[in-house]
């Protein structure tokens, strides 16, 4: 009585919804916002004066970063209409699922690498991080080192690993595209 679907193909019923938790979403405007953030602290002066932006690789993963957002957005934008069609993500899912992950990781050791030395410290107390940290005692002045968007570097980019792992890992991501998209 309480069946989804027919009796015996439960996981095809469940391989349907998960498209939709894989690619019922955007991530491409927060990870612009977040790019945006990175490019401006990129661009301001260090107290030597010197700027990140004019480090040429850093510049070039920024820019690179920049248009794989673009990418995945035309991708989400493609997937957003057909669900407004009444059509399911499809295999595009898993590929959004793993672009912004991995975007989101790349973000990250940017963030991490713009923060420099002052990624080290941890301080929990410069963000919201989830409340009281056990063992944890902030100092009774509040100090936190370094600027405000390295406060929280570190703990965000290792937070951020789980990306590759929730919602399916991104290993197994690729071998839904392989074997929806490409056939193999």
């Amino acid at each position: 009585a309480n069946v989804v679907g027919r009796v015996g193909e439960g996981w095809t019923v469940a391989k349907y919804l998960m498209q939709f938790e894989r690619g019922g979403s955007a991530a491409a405007p927060g990870l612009g916002v977040r790019l945006e953030r990175l490019a401006a602290i990129a661009r301001t002066p260090d107290e030597d004066g010197r700027r990140l932006i004019d480090e040429p690789g850093y510049a070039a993963r920024l820019a690179q970063a920049g248009i794989d957002i673009a990418a995945l957005e035309a991708i989400e934008l493609r997937v957003m209409s057909r669900l407004s069609n009444g059509e399911a993500p499809g295999a595009e899912s898993s590929l959004m699922k793993t672009v912004s992950t991995e975007l989101s990781q790349r973000l990250t050791e940017l963030s991490v690498e713009a923060a420099g030395v002052y990624a080290a410290p941890w301080q929990p107390h410069g963000g919201a991080l989830g409340g009281p940290t056990p063992g944890f005692a902030p100092p009774a002045d509040g100090f936190l080192a370094g600027p405000p968007h390295a406060w929280i570097a570190a703990p965000k980019y290792f937070n951020d690993r789980a990306g590759s792992i929730y919602a399916g890992t991104n290993e197994i991501q690729r071998n839904i595209m392989a074997k929806a998209v490409l056939g193999l």
